[in-house]
């Protein structure tokens, strides 16, 4: 695991198997080397990830993000649905730079970018463990219009250690 420069853990390969099976279907969907659209993703194909998917707008080429779409499973853990509203709009405080680099690096990449770590959970302040993928998807096969990925939280509390992320507002 290495730290990118906001401080979030960016994996090669998450160790979650739905996150990976996510990240699996997205590289499938590929455009000869492009990227994915928005249509090439059926709501029956992601069955298996309902409550966990996130799917973003870019805007403005990546300077800011809309919440499109935020599976139910994230809201409850985070006890807040910022669905329809954009990024720079939402309460991170001084986590505001580490949430737009998760959704923008996919972007600059072009392709997965998995992240590991820990998170407070809203609900009773424990230390959690998250995996996720956030991946690009684009109108034409070189301009991303959107993100899709999913998102887990671990079901125990863990203790706490460097490099983690109060996302609970």
């Amino acid at each position: 695991m290495s730290q990118d420069s906001t401080g979030l853990d960016i994996v090669q390969q998450s160790s979650h198997p739905l996150v990976r099976q996510f990240s699996g279907m997205w590289n499938a969907k590929r455009r000869s080397g492009g990227l994915p659209s928005r249509s090439d993703f059926e709501i029956d194909e992601l069955m298996p990830w309902f409550g966990h998917v996130i799917i973003m707008d870019v805007i403005d080429g990546g300077r800011d993000f809309r919440y499109r779409m935020i599976g139910t499973r994230i809201t409850e853990f985070l006890d807040r649905d910022y669905t329809g509203k954009c990024v720079s709009e939402c309460e991170y405080g001084e986590g505001r730079a580490k949430v737009v680099d998760t959704f923008r690096r996919p972007i600059i990449v072009q392709g997965p970018v998995h992240r590991s770590g820990q998170v407070i959970w809203a609900a009773d302040k424990t230390w959690r463990r998250y995996d996720s993928v956030h991946c690009p998807l684009a109108r034409d096969a070189d301009t991303p219009e959107f993100t899709i990925g999913v998102l887990y939280f671990g079901a125990a509390a863990v203790s706490r250690s460097g490099g983690l992320h109060d996302l609970s507002g």
